[in-house]
Parts: C-alpha cells; sequence; structure tokens
C-alpha cells in the first residue's frame, strides 16, 4: 500500500458513518450493512462501531450513527471515538493474569490468601486464582466502589478482605460482575512491586500489540469518548463519567475497537504478535479449557442441570459437545465451533472469535438497545452475519 492509499484509507475510515471496504468486497457486507442500518432506522440503536477480522488481518471496519460525548449528545460516530469496554475488561485483564503466571509469579491453585495475606476468613481461605477466574469464587456481590485512585484502590482491598463467601469455592459458578478479576489484579500487583494495575497492563500487553489507545485510566481531557449508556444528563468532565468504573480490572478499560480487536487477534495468533511470543502456548491451553468440563459432563449424563458454566479463565467458552444456544447473552449466535470464546460488557460491547477459523469481532453499539430486551437479538444476529461473511470469499 503507497503512502497516498494508507493516507486515503484513513480519510475513510474516519468520515462518519462510513465503511471501509474494498470494491470487490461490498457485496460480502451487504447482509451486515443493512442489518446494521435496518436496526438504526428502527431505533433500536443510535449508532454503532463494528470491527471484524480474519487472522491478523482487519478486513471490515464500520462506524455509524450518533454517540453521546460530554456536553454533547448526538454526535455524528467515527473511527477515531472511543468506547467503554465495561466487562470486556476481563478478557483484557485476564490475558494479563497469564502473562503474569506463566512468568511463575503466580499459581492458580494456590489460596489467594499466598498473595494477599489479609484474604482470609468468612469463608476465603479456600478460594484460589482459578476459582476467581471462573466466578466460582463464591463472593459476587462484593461492594467495591470506584478504584479510579490508589486510595480508592486500597478501600476496595479492604473490603474485598472483610467479604464472606455464599457458597464453599468451586461449587458451583455465578457472575462476579467486580471482586473476581479485581482480586486478581491485586494479586498481580503484590507479586509486581506494587504498580498500579494501568501501568501493568500497558507494558505486559497494551505496547507490545500496538494499542495505544487502551487503558485503565480516566482518558486525558479532550478524549473523543461515547458515553453509554447514554446518561440522563451528560457529566461535566470525563472524571466524573468515569467515576463508578474508572480502573476497574473488571470493567473499567476503555479505547479504540480496532485496538480491542487486537487482544482477540493476539489469542487467535497463539500468543504471538509480529516476531514476539507473548503468551506460551500452553497458557493459551489453560485459558480456553473449560475448568469445570467434568462437573458439567456428570451432571449432564445425570439429566440435571449443571452448577457451573463453561467458563475457561476470564473468558467464556462454548466448549466441545456444546449446543448452540445458552450463551446468548455473550453473543456466540448459532456458531457451533468448540474454540469460539469471548466477552461481553453490559448490554452495548462484544468480543468474540474462533481459534479453528481465525475469525474475530468487536462490536459496541452507541446506547443500550431499546427496548434492552433486544440486546440478545441484536448481538447474536451481528455476529451471525459477520461470521458468515467471513466465510465468503
Amino acid at each position: 500500500m503507497t503512502k497516498i492509499q494508507s493516507a486515503r484509507r484513513e480519510f475513510l475510515m474516519g468520515v462518519a458513518g462510513s465503511a471501509f471496504l474494498a470494491p470487490q468486497g461490498k457485496a460480502r457486507w451487504a447482509e451486515v450493512n443493512d442489518f446494521l442500518d435496518t436496526q438504526k432506522a428502527r431505533g433500536l440503536i443510535p449508532g454503532a462501531a463494528l470491527v471484524a477480522s480474519q487472522g491478523q488481518n482487519v478486513v471490515y471496519e464500520r462506524y455509524m450513527g450518533n454517540y453521546t460525548s460530554i456536553k454533547e449528545r448526538q454526535v455524528e460516530l467515527f473511527s477515531e471515538v472511543r468506547h467503554v469496554f465495561y466487562s470486556f475488561s476481563k478478557l483484557i485483564s485476564a490475558t494479563v493474569v497469564a502473562m503474569i503466571h506463566q512468568d511463575g509469579l503466580l499459581d492458580y491453585d494456590a489460596p489467594v490468601s499466598v498473595y494477599i495475606p489479609e484474604f482470609k476468613g468468612g469463608g476465603k481461605d479456600k478460594i484460589t486464582l482459578r476459582h476467581l477466574l471462573t466466578h466460582s469464587a463464591g463472593i459476587p456481590n462484593v461492594p467495591l466502589g470506584g478504584v479510579g485512585t490508589e486510595i480508592e484502590w486500597r478501600v476496595a482491598v479492604q473490603t474485598l478482605c472483610a467479604a464472606q463467601t455464599e457458597w464453599e469455592p468451586g461449587s458451583k459458578t455465578a457472575y462476579h460482575a467486580l471482586s473476581g478479576m479485581f482480586a486478581c489484579a491485586e494479586a498481580v500487583r503484590r507479586v509486581s512491586g506494587g504498580k498500579p494495575w494501568a501501568d501493568i497492563c500497558k507494558e505486559r500487553l497494551f505496547d507490545p500489540i500496538g494499542a495505544k489507545t487502551l487503558g485503565f485510566d480516566i482518558p486525558p481531557a479532550g478524549t473523543r469518548i461515547a458515553l453509554t449508556p447514554v446518561p440522563a444528563q451528560t457529566p461535566e468532565s470525563l472524571k466524573e463519567a468515569f467515576a463508578s468504573f474508572a480502573g476497574h480490572p473488571a470493567g473499567g478499560c476503555s479505547g479504540l475497537p480496532r485496538d480491542a480487536i487486537k487482544v482477540l487477534q493476539l489469542h487467535l495468533n497463539w500468543g504471538v504478535w509480529g516476531s514476539k511470543r507473548l503468551l506460551l502456548k500452553k497458557s493459551l491451553l489453560e485459558m480456553h479449557s473449560v475448568q469445570y468440563a467434568r462437573e458439567i459432563e456428570t451432571a449432564t449424563a445425570n439429566g440435571k442441570s449443571p452448577a457451573h458454566e463453561p467458563w475457561g479463565l476470564g473468558i467464556l467458552l462454548r466448549g466441545r459437545g456444546a449446543k448452540t444456544g445458552g450463551h446468548d447473552w455473550f453473543g456466540f449466535g448459532e456458531q457451533s465451533s468448540p474454540t469460539i470464546f469471548g466477552h461481553a460488557g453490559i448490554d452495548t460491547v462484544i468480543g468474540v472469535a474462533d481459534i479453528l477459523s481465525g475469525k474475530a469481532l468487536f462490536f459496541a453499539s452507541t446506547d443500550s438497545p431499546a427496548p434492552k430486551e433486544q440486546t440478545v437479538f441484536l448481538r447474536n444476529s451481528v455476529t451471525n452475519r459477520v461470521f458468515a461473511a467471513l466465510d465468503r470469499k
């Protein structure tokens, strides 16, 4: 690609509502484009960003409709607008945890108290990092509050260490919105000289893969970012907008969609980025293995509803032998590959990828779907159409 062609590509991708597609690829993506246009026209969403890749190559990128920013509403969406990832942040954070683990600094099966000595009592003594990463620790409802400053982070650690379990660790899974990944991140900090979580992620993951816009800190003043869900009253500053989730390893990452998909691509390329290996194959294999497969299979064989979900380490998996459906909130759609994985972020974000085929997508709407009951329809329809388009030549 010449410098002129490269500049033209960047210009096209920066035009509000435009999609960069090679001329021969327009028909391939017609169904995806028509679907998105229809949902916007119906009022389901005001706008959306969608990036899709095959292997290491981004082959589709579109920004359409409007978004709400600081002090402004219905601003045209374009490629340089950042998005809040919410719980898709868990997939990112889990990737960093795996990097620390492979360095021998963490043991998934050691009690958390080995790394956080005050994390004891209240039934927590048996909790391991593996429990935390699989939503089976039994501490799903700890009211942590904001962790955007070092003082807030320390207060949250104290709150976490005072929590009591709601069930025997490992006996079942139920979604831990903040507590599980926060505890993992604190363990990482303890074995990393107390560095801030945002700095660890930047050094270990974001800088090596060239994802310059990804970050757990509050974005600098003036950063273009979509506020989702759209607030009733627009905040006066990004600090105010990010107050509740800034810094949270489980939900506080933000950045551009084209940088978010790089994390999925790293997994698809078995931990290699460029000429450098960032994750060992065995680390990826462990992340992508259903941790409670035996328990799920046993319950299913006995005609019972499993008490565990098919979590890998920080990511949701389809798993071998699993039927389509059942992962609707995470946007897996009708894709039956056992190597499908990903994570959702509230009702506005999904990142889905498949190791076998090398397909990946990152989708973010600029508000909660209206009505919210249509979230599952929207997500799964996007995934099904994108994966079908990626199959076309």
